[in-house]
């Protein structure tokens, strides 16, 4: 995002291609009518209310919610709010251009290679990148972070899972083997949970890549205070609860960074975010609900950025424990009884249709034009197809107080009550704790739930493997297993081979077969994609990339 587009040595099996159809997701940059446009928005303004100086203003605040933040140690993070802090601390491997999520191209590597059967990665590594002790960085630091990521056992450290081998090969280069194909190595390498430190820091402070790190590395409460990274920023000190501080990095081998000193301010309450922006006392406000955002929207020297999420907000139903929900003409019917179009009502600007399980903004996502409509008498057709003419009931269970990106799951569910008694299905709600429906939704306990899905890495491997039949999720968490129909095995191929294959076109068009016969039979509507609604001063900034992993990249803030 941040990185001129330089090119890269070559890609022999044009693994980095992008397919022509998917429409950048609203929250990067403008591809394909998507994320670019949307993201790359203006955004700044120093800490208080300050009159706009074009390259003058020393600060830029920051309102955000410490949220789950849990450490800044990138190798023993995988939360949702840190990879904002991470991204300006450190780099990684390749990075997305600007806000466009859509390809990769260098960061720390400079260029790479690709073997024919996609299984090896050559990366030659920018020789004029030194961290933030001025010291230079070497292969000897990629290896380093990456074993030590694997070796603490942390929540992000099954990036690691498919690494066969990493090794140095080169003054200035690595070589990465894998275990098996994974058509999404590159984008996964752009994750803030994958950043490059620096070996010599850590290990000073009792960091170690040895087996036992989960046991016998101290370096985690310094990376809390501080940072081995060759980000544009330093952390100066976070305080929790309170706020988080950078400042601008003396030895950043690019171009600098645009202040002197960025802070993180703490505010719980998206309308203490609203005011302190509208007074301008701070240039960003990260954490907007949809009224609120919709109530910013034409007001003077504040705009709001719609960055889309690539989360998939579904209705997913359990084909094992109630007998109505075991034909698929009763999913056929529920789908085709909601009103999406009257949806998008409750979520406002927060969010936007969907046509399958992957977003728009993903490569090999289905053209939203082939997303299902509401069509009332197709639903009460297929009810009686299914043998309930007059409807069934279910148990519609969703998390109470859970939010999909700032929409209140309460208003989904019910709305899609309402929707599905108009073709006489009686959906009888259920809201308890959120850590409740996880567990039962992860234990298949539940007949019907509202859900969200998040992406863990920019990429459409983790989302449609996991959805067809057998998948992490349509299997344990909904019954539906390759067993269930000679279509359900089908769909279970069509996503198993798609993860296999290096050709850009041929890898889209078993996406497109698998999506387009999972929206005929399985057990699944899609409600929307989710927007991360953010705040900014138009007075006073001008663009900035954004990202739906990292929000903001304020690196790349540029003034009025």
């Amino acid at each position: 995002m941040k990185r001129d587009d330089r090119p890269f040595r070559r890609d022999p099996r044009g693994l980095l291609a992008v397919p022509a159809s998917r429409r950048g997701f609203l929250r990067r940059s403008a591809v394909a009518g998507g994320l670019s446009g949307l993201m790359s928005l203006a955004l700044a303004e120093a800490p208080r209310a300050k009159a706009a100086q074009p390259g003058k203003l020393d600060t830029l605040v920051v309102a955000v919610q410490e949220g789950d933040t849990r450490t800044i140690d990138p190798d023993d993070a995988d939360e949702l709010t840190v990879p904002l802090f991470l991204r300006a601390l450190y780099d990684q491997m390749v990075t997305f251009p600007g806000s466009d999520v859509t390809r990769v191209v260098p960061d720390f590597a400079t260029s790479w290679d690709v073997s024919s059967d996609g299984l090896t990665y050559v990366f030659e590594l920018n020789p004029n990148i030194r961290f933030s002790n001025g010291k230079p960085a070497t292969p000897e630091d990629v290896i380093f972070s990456y074993q030590r990521q694997k070796n603490l056992k942390g929540p992000a450290s099954w990036f690691q899972n498919g690494l066969a081998s990493i090794d140095k090969t080169g003054t200035h280069e690595v070589t990465i083997k894998l275990n098996a194909i994974n058509v999404d190595w590159l984008f996964l390498l752009t994750s803030p949970f994958l950043s490059i430190e620096s070996e010599a820091m850590v290990r000073a402070h009792g960091g170690t890549n040895g087996g036992s790190a989960a046991t016998t590395d101290t370096a985690v409460a310094w990376l809390d205070q501080h940072s081995a990274g060759t980000g544009r920023y330093v952390l100066d000190a976070w305080e929790h609860g309170s706020q988080l501080t950078i400042s601008r990095n003396p030895y950043y081998w690019g171009s600098p960074a645009p202040f002197n000193r960025v802070v993180f301010r703490f505010v719980q309450e998206a309308t203490v975010q609203r005011d302190l922006l509208v007074r301008g006392d701070v240039h960003f406000a990260m954490n907007l609900s949809p009224d609120i955002a919709a109530s910013l929207k034409g007001r003077p020297n504040v705009g709001v950025l719609d960055v889309p999420s690539l989360a998939t907000v579904w209705l997913g139903l359990n084909v094992d424990l109630n007998p109505a929900l075991k034909h698929p003409k009763s999913w056929e019917a529920i789908k085709y009884a909601i009103d999406y179009d009257g949806m998008a009502e409750l979520y406002k600007g927060g969010g936007r249709p969907i046509a399958a399980c992957l977003p728009p903004g993903l490569p090999n996502a289905l053209p939203l034009d082939e997303r299902i409509k509401r069509d009332v008498p197709r639903a009460k057709a297929a009810l009686a197809a299914a043998g309930y003419p007059n409807g069934f009931s279910m148990v519609l269970t969703y998390a109470s107080a859970q939010l999909y990106y700032n929409v209140p799951a309460s208003l989904i569910a019910e709305y899609i009550q309402e929707n599905l008694q108009d073709v006489g299905i009686t959906a009888n709600l259920r809201p308890i704790p959120s850590t409740e429906e996880l567990t039962e939704i992860r234990a298949g306990k539940l007949e019907a739930f509202i859900h969200e899905w998040g992406l863990d890495y920019v990429g459409w491997t983790d989302v449609l493997p996991l959805f067809a039949p057998g998948g992490h999720v349509a299997g344990p968490r909904q019954g539906w297993y390759p067993s269930y129909s000679p279509t359900a095995k089908k769909i279970a191929d069509l996503a198993g081979q798609a993860t296999t294959t290096l050709d850009p076109t041929k890898q889209r068009e078993l996406c497109y077969e698998a999506q387009r016969l999972m929206n005929q039979v399985g057990p699944f509507a899609w409600l929307f994609e989710p927007f991360i609604q953010i705040g900014y001063r138009t007075d006073i900034i001008k663009s900035v990339s954004t990202n739906p992993v990292w929000y903001i990249d304020v690196g790349t803030v540029e003034l009025v």
